[in-house]
């Protein structure tokens, strides 16, 4: 290895960790790591980091816009001085072993230093040569020196030499001396003691499916090119636009399923998230075009996750988009107009449909491994799964992201399609698994000093963000920075594209140092998103996070809400900004306080999530306390028989949890056991727990954060639903699971199972109005157990609408199913299944009306089993009000973002998972997340003291703040002889400032929120800035 550039020592190794592919799994993984004190290698093979979501425009589902999440998170990663990102990379082999590896890497040139290059952009402006822009699906042009979007990170161009007419304008023009036309590959050696593969996923390339047109007709286009165009960076500046012909489409087609369930050409799993894909793009649709027809082609609707279900039905019902049940069979062009005639074999009407004129037709294409990276996978010996073709998994229910390989861990969809709230929980697993490999001894981030300017006359700077359009198309961003910069105390103000990109951050930082700038305001989006961003960019300069202010928001409260009148939603932005800036005039630093962590982590829950967590916990050496409200652990893994999607009994993975248990002493465990109260803050919760089978003995647990893993029950029907309890063999799926372990069916029997039982109700009907989510896969595999166990049963499924086989390898198995001689039976919701009772007591009547027989059924079986589903558990109320968290409109724990920060509440050191019913491998890849999260704060904690302080002066003891505050964070004391002055205690006040408004002589005062400090930002939006 003499030709290979070192980049670390093998005693690196055991601090190190290299995750291949830099899309939102990978930097998560690098972020958990980095912060947890490891140094990370990113090894992505294109120029930036991102993966598909830097291409994508909204995230469901809430419609979030893509770039303004991953953005601040790529300039987190890029920031970070624990994370190296080594970009344009192949992974050419892997050598050694878990804690010890060797990997070499092969560089292709990028033509320009990226210490040198400062992304100006100029070489681009300045080249002459035009060619179809990949990224962009070919919907526009690039020059031979490009950049792939705005806010790419590392934020440096790339010479593509194939195009390149070697002129050198560019060389001319970049007065950083950054290009270098001789540039060589590079073979690189990085030591890690954990590889960990993120290597994302490509569109299934529809080509292959002729009856498309995908490649012959040019408004044929997939899903993603579908997204580039309602993308404020993208090639049409976010219209939809035909390619053909650049007219507003009037008139689209959605075809989901697009090589996916598809056996005709070896497709057979489930994509799992593009009728999602479907949804959301047909909501875009109506967004830019209310008039415009939408159409979606479906087998199923395969919407599966928390909030899912809303989201279809608001989709359907609020947006007007038609559903098609059916595949498309052929698709035709007008070759004067290029609109498009679409045949579909609609199985609900049982006669192939034509739709004419159709303007615009996407594909929702299926995700895959990318051809490059099978070839990688064959370089490193990892085993890929001949059923579908991904990563194959170690074992898909405990341990779904370890490889064949040990120390290689595999996590997104490189072992199947996933949404990104299961990919980031995956990351977060496995930087939790990944560093049981590594040492104990860790790096700690060198902050810069922080000065403080409370007593210097403030000198403001203002910067106002374009969002990329999304803002600028309707507030004058230029007027609004404009407006504002003769001001007083106001020294510098400009606008920018993207504020929070890494030239926007740049940007501030540079003329913070320029113009000496003290006083911080931003004008771009949500603080939500936005605002630990830049905090963190004027602290990289010295100037504390309190110094900023903001970011305004004048995307989601002025620009999107004002859409119709840019001339009052520019007004109201600079009076916005105005009144930001009074308030800055008055910023004063709060102070930080450093918290050492108690090393003991509370569990509250003892299922597979708690027990999981705490595992992986313990292995790091901290105390764990586990707090079961039942009398035993295990959770519902107590009551199952078999598990989905591999059909193994769950005594067994119970068994295996609970021998790993066994092989620590620092897990406690306490069962029928419930949280009475909640005290101290994170790294030091006082926990009251009463110990019901000891006759409510209270104890007290001290802790340094708490998981709540607090995990679901099944719905419990009432009397008379479906004739529960009142024909005996009606039962619910636990009761059935029972009988079925025990063995009590005979040859013979006959079975029922009805989908939907308490779920996916309308607001007049009994039950959750959310999908469950697991009961299809329930009924799925337990129709298999059937077959294989009860001789000469007989299996029907009466499916509501839709056949939600969700999950991989849960498509293989409802095929087998079918195979096996289970029948499915679809029913509307307008019509369900009626029960009666038989005069043979043995016998129950079912009627049906099955949609695609179109025919009424009558069945006679022995049983009918209700596919119950999954809702909050006994008890999550008053836990919840005890802890301090939220809960979302489904009644379950509310994450504090539900696709990029998943297992985190809105308590700081409060995390949680189980949060939604999942299958086995999904909750325990929360869980793992959990006790990542929670790892990384045991190591330190920074508390802010946004509290309320006293003015000891005016203070006249008269103790009302006292008897008001609900934290008891307050004391009279004697300042001397002859005064009384109430006191706070820093660590107890939560800043809710009840105090400051109770008194009566305006002693007290809140941090970052002061009284004038408020009243100045009124007064200056009310048109006096002088206050």
């Amino acid at each position: 290895m003499n030709n290979w550039e070192n980049i670390n020592s093998r005693e690196d190794a055991k601090n190190s960790v290299l995750i291949i592919g830099g899309g939102i799994a990978g930097m998560d993984c690098a972020l958990d790591l980095a912060n947890a004190g490891y140094i990370t290698y990113i090894i992505e093979k294109e120029q930036t980091i991102g993966g598909i979501y830097a291409k994508i425009y909204k995230i469901f589902p809430f419609d979030e816009c893509s770039a303004c999440v991953l953005t601040p998170k790529m300039n987190s990663v890029y920031r970070h001085p624990l994370i190296n990102i080594i970009t344009l990379c192949d992974v050419m082999e892997v050598k050694g072993s878990p804690g010890d590896f060797q990997v070499l890497i092969n560089q292709r040139p990028r033509y320009v230093d990226v210490i040198k290059c400062t992304g100006c952009q100029k070489c681009i402006q300045n080249c002459p040569i035009l060619v179809d822009s990949e990224y962009d699906f070919n919907l526009c042009k690039r020059h031979a020196v490009y950049m792939d979007f705005p806010q790419q990170v590392p934020l440096v161009a790339t010479i593509d030499k194939e195009h390149c007419i070697n002129c050198y304008m560019c060389v001319q023009t970049c007065t950083s001396g950054a290009i270098d036309h001789e540039m060589e590959p590079k073979n690189i050696l990085i030591n890690a003691g954990a590889v960990i593969i993120a290597t994302g996923a490509d569109e299934f390339n529809p080509k292959i499916k002729g009856e498309y047109g995908y490649g012959r007709y040019e408004n044929v286009i997939t899903s993603l090119t579908f997204e580039r165009l309602t993308h404020p960076t993208g090639p049409v500046s976010a219209k939809i636009v035909r390619p053909s012909d650049g007219k507003r489409p009037k008139k689209v087609l959605m075809v989901n399923c697009v090589g996916a369930r598809d056996i005709q050409i070896d497709k057979e799993f489930c994509n799992k998230v593009c009728c999602m894909f479907s949804l959301k793009n047909a909501r875009n649709m109506k967004m830019h075009e209310p008039d415009a027809e939408v159409y979606i082609c479906y087998i199923d609707i395969r919407v599966a996750g928390k909030l899912f279900e809303h989201y279809y039905n608001t989709t359907v019902n609020q947006y007007g988009v038609n559903l098609i049940r059916g595949r498309v069979a052929e698709i035709q062009e007008n070759p004067e107009t290029k609109n498009l005639l679409v045949r579909v074999n609609d199985t609900l009407k049982d006669e192939v449909i034509e739709l004419d004129e159709v303007e615009l037709v996407v594909l929702n294409c299926s995700l895959e491994i990318p051809d490059n990276t099978y070839e990688l996978l064959e370089r490193l010996n990892i085993e890929i799964d001949p059923k579908d073709k991904f990563i194959k998994e170690k074992d898909s229910n405990l341990d779904n992201i370890l490889t064949n390989i040990p120390g290689i861990f595999v996590i997104g969809i490189a072992h199947g399609p996933r949404d990104g709230t299961d990919s980031i929980a995956e990351a977060k697993a496995a930087a939790s698994a990944s560093t049981s490999l590594l040492s104990q001894v860790k790096y700690t981030e060198e902050k810069k000093e922080i000065r403080s300017v409370d007593d210097q006359e403030p000198r403001i700077g203002v910067f106002v963000c374009h969002c990329g359009g999304v803002i600028s198309d309707t507030v004058d961003s230029k007027r609004v920075a404009e407006a504002v910069k003769d001001l007083p105390n106001v020294i510098y103000s400009t606008d920018y594209l993207f504020m929070c990109s890494k030239p926007g951050q740049e940007l501030i930082k540079e003329n913070i140092e320029k113009h000496n700038l003290n006083r911080i305001v931003v004008a771009s989006c949500s603080p939500v998103t936005h605002e630990s961003t830049f905090r963190e960019c004027v602290e990289d300069v010295g100037l504390s996070r309190f110094y900023f202010t903001g970011p305004i928001n004048i995307r989601e409260h002025v620009a999107m809400v004002h859409r119709d009148d840019p001339e009052i939603a520019t007004e109201k932005a600079i009076e916005m900004v105005k009144g930001e800036i009074a308030r800055a005039r008055f910023l004063d630093r709060v102070p930080l306080r450093k918290i050492e962590p108690v090393p003991t982590v509370l569990v509250v829950g003892g299922g597979v999530s708690g027990i999981s967590a705490a595992l992986d916990l313990a292995a790091k050496d901290f105390n764990v306390v586990i707090i079961e409200r039942e009398d035993k652990i295990g959770g519902r893994l107590n009551n199952l028989y078999k598990t989905f999607p591999n059909k193994i009994p769950a005594q067994d993975l119970l068994d295996e949890l609970q021998g790993r248990l066994q092989n620590y002493n620092n897990i406690k465990i306490y069962t029928s056991a419930e949280i009475e109260e909640l005290d101290g803050y994170i790294g030091n919760y006082i926990v009251k727990v009463i110990l019901k089978k000891e006759n409510n003995r209270e104890i007290e647990i001290n802790a340094g954060t708490i998981l709540a893993m607090i995990g679901t029950k099944e719905w419990d029907p009432p009397k008379g639903y479906y004739k529960y309890n009142e024909i005996d063999n009606v039962l619910t799926s636990i009761e059935f699971e029972k009988k079925l372990k025990e063995e009590s069916f005979k040859k013979g029997d006959s079975f029922i199972f009805i989908q939907c039982a308490g779920s996916r109700a309308s607001k007049d009907e009994i039950g959750n109005q959310y999908c469950s989510r697991v009961c299809c896969n329930f009924s799925i595999v337990n129709s298999i157990v059937l077959r294989e166990e009860v001789p000469e049963s007989k299996v029907f499924v009466l499916y509501k609408e839709f056949l939600r086989a969700f999950g991989r390898y849960m498509e293989e198995n409802y095929n087998e199913s079918k195979l096996m001689g289970v029948n499915y039976i679809r029913w509307e919701p307008s019509n369900p299944p009626v029960i009666e009772k038989s005069e043979n007591e043995d016998i129950i009547k079912v009627k049906v009306y099955d949609t695609l027989l179109k025919e009424e059924l009558e069945l006679n079986v022995n049983y009918v089993v209700l596919s119950v589903g999954q809702e909050a558990p006994e008890g999550i109320e008053k836990l919840c009000k005890v802890l301090g968290i939220t809960r979302s409109e489904d009644g379950f724990v509310e994450e504090l973002h539900l696709k990029f920060k998943p297992v985190e509440t809105k308590v700081p050191g409060i995390y949680t998972a189980a949060t939604f019913p999942k299958d086995i491998a999904d909750t325990i890849a929360l869980a793992r997340g959990a006790a990542s999260m929670s790892s990384i704060k045991q190591k330190g904690v920074e508390l802010e003291m946004i509290v309320a302080d006293v003015n000891n002066d005016e203070c006249v003891g008269c103790g009302l703040c006292e008897a008001v505050c609900p934290y008891e964070a307050i004391t009279m004391e004697n300042l001397n002889p002859y005064k009384i002055v109430s006191v706070t205690d820093e660590i107890k006040c939560q800043g809710c400032g009840i105090c400051v408004a109770s008194c009566p002589v305006g002693a007290r005062d809140l941090r970052w929120w002061r009284d004038i400090q408020i009243l100045s930002q009124i007064d200056a939006i009310l048109g006096d800035y002088t206050k």
